[in-house]
């Protein structure tokens, strides 16, 4: 069985379990999950189905032939994405995951989490990698999980609207490795902080009226499929999102 079962919530999402892989996340439970995409359902019409039972089904975009394969490892299925363009190409396949503007994934200044196992190496580094995110930076406001270009560590970003300010907490590690990772970001109340397979990177003060809410898509993959666009070319499983 895939996803194993702890009784606390909190242990469940930023741990990982002993003796399973670090991406084998237990399934948390309860209304405050708005989204949750395991891949082990495979994609149907370029559909993959969204499993909380609030969030809605991703859809699969791509360019230049560009495709997301779900892949199969042992009983476990995840994403893949495409490989990072070669610097002489003329075009370059894309792809991203998309699901439309909901409000259970705008939490404005709530407590709120969101967690994604990624499996990526340094030569799938082609500047940030943006793992998933809601809004984009310099409009409205935004979250976002990504990797950066430089260190290959992970990064939680929000962009508060109204003033525009910018808050980011990074791990504590590279995880550009080739193996497995647990990556969850949370805000709880003035604190915006990161941790990869439980151990905790840096926290960032923010103020408490800082909020996210903006008509974006979820975008899982990459912000857009633009020619220069921070693309995520690694391997992607159990992508969630909660309201604490």
């Amino acid at each position: 069985m895939k996803i194993l079962r702890l009784s606390a919530l909190t242990a469940m999402l930023t741990l990982p379990l002993l003796g399973a892989p670090a991406h084998a996340a237990a399934e948390p439970t309860g209304p405050a999950l708005v989204a949750r995409y395991s891949f082990d359902g495979g994609a149907t019409a370029g559909r993959v189905s969204e499993l909380s039972g609030r969030g809605t089904a991703l859809t699969i975009r791509g360019s230049a032939n560009g495709q997301v394969a779900i892949n199969t490892e042992g009983t476990n299925r995840f994403a893949a994405f495409p490989g990072v363009c070669a610097a002489n190409a003329v075009t370059c396949a894309k792809a991203l995951m998309e699901a439309p503007d909901d409000v259970d994934l705008d939490p404005g200044t709530r407590n709120f989490r969101w967690a994604a196992s990624v499996r990526l190496t340094t030569a799938q580094l082609s500047g940030n990698a943006n793992i998933m995110q809601k809004g984009v930076a310099d409009a409205e406001s935004q979250w976002k999980m990504q990797v950066t270009g430089k260190t290959g560590r992970a990064q939680c970003v929000m962009v508060a609207r109204t003033t525009g300010q910018t808050f980011s907490a990074i791990s504590a590690r590279p995880v550009a490795d080739g193996a497995w990772h647990r990556v969850v970001c949370e805000r709880i109340g003035t604190t915006l902080a990161v941790s990869v397979d439980g151990v905790a990177g840096s926290k960032v003060t923010l103020p408490a009226t800082a909020s996210v809410d903006n008509a974006m898509p979820l975008r899982v993959g990459g912000p857009n499929l633009a020619a220069n666009g921070d693309m995520y070319h690694g391997q992607l499983d159990e992508v969630l999102v909660q309201l604490l």
